[in-house]
């Protein structure tokens, strides 16, 4: 979860400075370190968020630095914890309702007007339309339930197809931002599906952005992949912070 949020903070021009418990965080707050905003995992061993920022109101009274809670158990009421965070986000939060969450409360706690990704353009993939059509093309079951979670815990879904031969039923069905295509599969293989995408949808702005996914990675590989027609290309075991930025370079493309 740490390094879903570094690498989403650092693509919208941020600097996060990651704590992995709360004292470690108050140590810094201890020695002057400069924050604009904390994001608060509410469930953490030892000291959870709300310990966390009753502690760290005490130390900056005067400054009152915003914090986000973030929590698997639902938004906060009208309880005392509430006055402690700005806002609350249920896990896991989606990039985008965390960007707009975020930029809502510094634009609140610096006097200005409410601000959306419609009005605000933060450096990096997030400038870009959110893609929230996804399908993952995958015959192996467990490489299917894997990727599922963790697209899961990037706060995406996915509908899933085992074959190129569904890559394309799927596509005529309705419109898809992304295709997560794994490039060996039975009956129609990934690059032949997506050569048949090519010739079907012949505007790349009308057909989905395709990431190849593949476990043979070899010198070539990549070439093959976007000769065939497809747009990224992502070597197994898939890592989060590749999945993601594959993801976030997707405009959204495939809307009839």
């Amino acid at each position: 979860n740490c390094r879903i949020l570094s690498t989403l903070l650092t693509k919208w021009g941020m600097q996060p400075q990651v704590c992995n418990s709360g004292p470690d965080a108050l140590q810094l707050l201890t020695q002057g370190v400069a924050f604009d905003l904390g994001i608060i995992d509410m469930h953490m061993p030892g000291m959870d968020g709300a310990t966390f920022a009753r502690a760290a109101r005490l130390l900056r009274p005067a400054t009152a630095l915003p914090f986000v809670l973030l929590s698997s158990i639902g938004r906060l009421g009208a309880g005392p914890e509430a006055g402690l965070f700005q806002a609350s986000l249920v896990k896991p939060a989606k990039p985008s309702q965390l960007f707009d969450t975020l930029i809502a409360v510094m634009q609140k706690q610096r006097g200005g007007p409410t601000a959306t990704r419609d009005t605000v353009a933060p450096t990096g993939a997030a400038s870009q339309p959110r893609p929230e059509r996804l399908l993952l093309a995958e015959d192996n079951v467990v490489n299917q339930k894997v990727m599922l979670a963790m697209l899961h815990k990037l706060g995406f879904r996915a509908d899933v197809v085992a074959n190129g031969l569904e890559v394309l039923a799927a596509v005529e069905r309705q419109p898809y931002d992304v295709i997560l295509m794994d490039v060996q599969m039975p009956e129609m293989d990934g690059l032949e599906a997506a050569r048949r995408l090519g010739q079907l949808h012949p505007d790349p702005a009308r057909r989905p952005w395709i990431v190849a996914l593949t476990a043979n990675a070899m010198q070539g590989d990549r070439e093959i992949c976007l000769a065939a027609g497809m747009d990224d290309y992502l070597s197994k075991p898939i890592k989060f912070e590749e999945l993601l930025a594959a993801i976030q370079q997707a405009p959204k493309r495939g809307r009839s």
